[in-house]
């Protein structure tokens, strides 16, 4: 006769109650398990993107890159996180943010990549 069970069995298609991921079932993107981890270069100091959505602006309280400088908006611009790739947004700022010249409103950031806000560039490097 066997040992009556003191916890229940598991359910098909599980491996007990600490279930490892399901094959194909993978987690959603996020920074923390993306294999390149971006970081941004700006006055000479590095700071890793380490959330979805990383704010740029003048806003001490209210952005994760404070610059200073009466032409940038309190919340300028984010660096997005989304689908496995970052991308540079405008958040409606009054002065904009520009690539190579060109004002953007979103645009995928790639390695070695320069964003300038009024006159601060921004650089950026998966390195």
């Amino acid at each position: 006769m066997p040992a009556p069970r003191t916890v229940p069995p598991p359910l098909p298609g599980t491996r007990g109650p600490l279930t490892a991921p399901q094959p194909g079932r993978l987690a959603p993107p996020t920074p923390a398990n993306y294999a390149g981890q971006l970081t941004v270069v700006y006055a000479g100091e590095r700071l890793s993107v380490n959330k979805d959505r990383f704010i740029i602006g003048r806003g001490k309280q209210s952005s994760d890159l404070t610059i200073k400088d009466p032409n940038v908006s309190r919340q300028h611009a984010m660096i997005e996180f989304l689908n496995g790739q970052y991308y540079m947004v405008d958040m409606g700022s009054t002065n904009g943010v520009e690539y190579n010249g060109q004002r953007i409103q979103r645009r995928p950031i790639g390695e070695g990549d320069i964003y300038r806000i009024c006159d601060h560039e921004v650089g950026f490097t998966y390195r």
